[in-house]
């Protein structure tokens, strides 16, 4: 064996290859490999591919010797050898990114994915099938809610679990890219299948009975908030300034979301002018003699680019009542959702999701025969498709109701 291919060494009973990388001898020992004619002639061409790889960089040294010391030294950057690590990493680099609503939702998530995947597992250790194992566990799991906000349960909704894959698989793919890891585990994963949920809108009757059984601000809210398709952070955050009585408009620009915090809407579709129908109409010329003389307050409003905010002064619409001799100037979402309990309960009609505030408003709209692409710019929507989604099951519903409506619009 004294003719070695070039920058192969012989060990003991191991084979040994050196390259000159970044200006530096690096030595690996190729572990396993017996120092045969065979292993001797493939360690030479290995070395002949690293040697190409270096000049044409194209070279990944970790990809290459997983565990060498080496490739932190030759690296210059980061490298990361543990999920809990992992995700921290990725979390410091979104923070720019996401709004801080967002952001605290996402760092939610983390730690229970963390909690299921484990802080000391090896990110290069992590199969595919590792992932379809954490799916099942996270849809037939106890959830990880934090006893003092909420009662834990076993197992998770099929939504729910797709955004906790989803979010594990940008992570582990964000890893391949960074050279943590040479595996795609990622790639193949499908979403579960789900139903789509069906809108459950008040009908005419329930609507009559919790206006009847709500007074005042409690009337005006909800009758607005039916009839204008508003979400609940853009109800809270709706100021008089953002309102045209005159022209029956509304220009939703100012969101309230669950920290506190004012911002954009949901989207950049919600920046929006809501045509008010005139139910709307009259709730808010009722409640203007309830708010309409309030102070204007101060408030911080986050744009979507990372750190710029600015001081706006507005006076909001909708405002709870003192308590302890303190006047607040506005709603939280968390209130508002309390409110909604509260009118339901006192109306005696069966209880939904605060939301269906706006499927109520989506639904009847469709009921009276209007475009779908006029609803989703009323509702913030991007593009009428969404209405399409959201509401299939209800436009099917309506075919019957559809043909009585033309029968009598194009009889002659």
């Amino acid at each position: 064996m004294a003719d070695l291919p070039p920058g192969v060494e012989l060990r003991g009973q191991s084979i040994r290859i050196w390259f000159m990388y970044k200006g530096k001898r690096c030595r690996e020992l190729l572990k396993g490999w017996l120092p045969t004619l065979a292993n001797i002639k493939k360690a030479g061409q290995l070395r002949m591919v690293i040697v190409s790889e270096i000049s044409l960089g194209e070279f990944n040294y970790r990809s290459r010797f997983p565990d060498s010391t080496k490739a932190d030294e030759t690296t210059g950057t980061v490298q990361l050898r543990f999920f809990g690590e992992l995700v921290d990493t990725w979390l410091a680099n979104r923070k720019i990114e996401l709004c801080a609503n967002t952001l605290r939702k996402t760092a939610s998530q983390l730690r229970t994915i963390v909690v299921v995947v484990g802080a000391d597992t090896l990110i290069r250790e992590i199969t595919h099938n590792d992932i379809l194992r954490y799916r099942t566990e996270l849809l037939e799991g106890e959830t990880m809610y934090a006893l003092h906000l909420r009662s834990n349960k076993i197992g998770r909704s099929v939504r729910t679990v797709d955004n906790y894959i989803s979010l594990l698989c940008s992570i582990l793919r964000f890893a391949h890219r960074s050279g943590f890891t040479t595996e795609k585990a990622y790639t193949g994963i499908k979403k579960l299948q789900k139903s789509n949920p069906k809108p459950d809108p008040l009908s005419r009757a329930e609507f009559d009975l919790l206006m009847k059984a709500n007074h005042g601000q409690k009337r005006n809210l909800w009758q607005f908030a039916i009839y204008s398709g508003l979400r609940h952070g853009e109800l809270a955050a709706l100021a008089w300034e953002d309102i045209d009585l005159a022209g029956g408009t509304v220009s939703v620009k100012r969101n309230l979301n669950t920290l506190g915090m004012f911002g954009p809407p949901k989207t950049d579709a919600g920046f929006r002018t809501v045509t008010l129908l005139q139910p709307a109409i009259s709730a808010l010329l009722a409640q203007l003699e309830l708010t309409g003389r309030f102070p204007k307050t101060e408030i911080t409003f986050h744009h979507r680019e990372y750190g710029l905010t600015e001081k706006q002064c507005v006076h909001f619409v909708f405002m709870p009542r003192v308590r302890n001799g303190v006047q607040k100037a506005h709603y939280s979402l968390g209130s508002i959702a309390a409110r909604w309990d509260s009118a339901v309960k006192r109306a005696g009609i069966r209880r939904r999701n605060p939301y269906h505030t706006r499927h109520t408003f989506a639904c009847w709209l469709l009921s009276a025969g209007a475009n779908p692409s006029f609803i989703a710019n009323q509702m913030g929507h991007e593009n009428a498709q969404m209405v399409y989604e959201i509401y299939a099951t209800w436009i099917e519903e309506m075919n019957s109701e559809q043909v009585a409506m033309l029968n009598t619009k194009l009889a002659f």
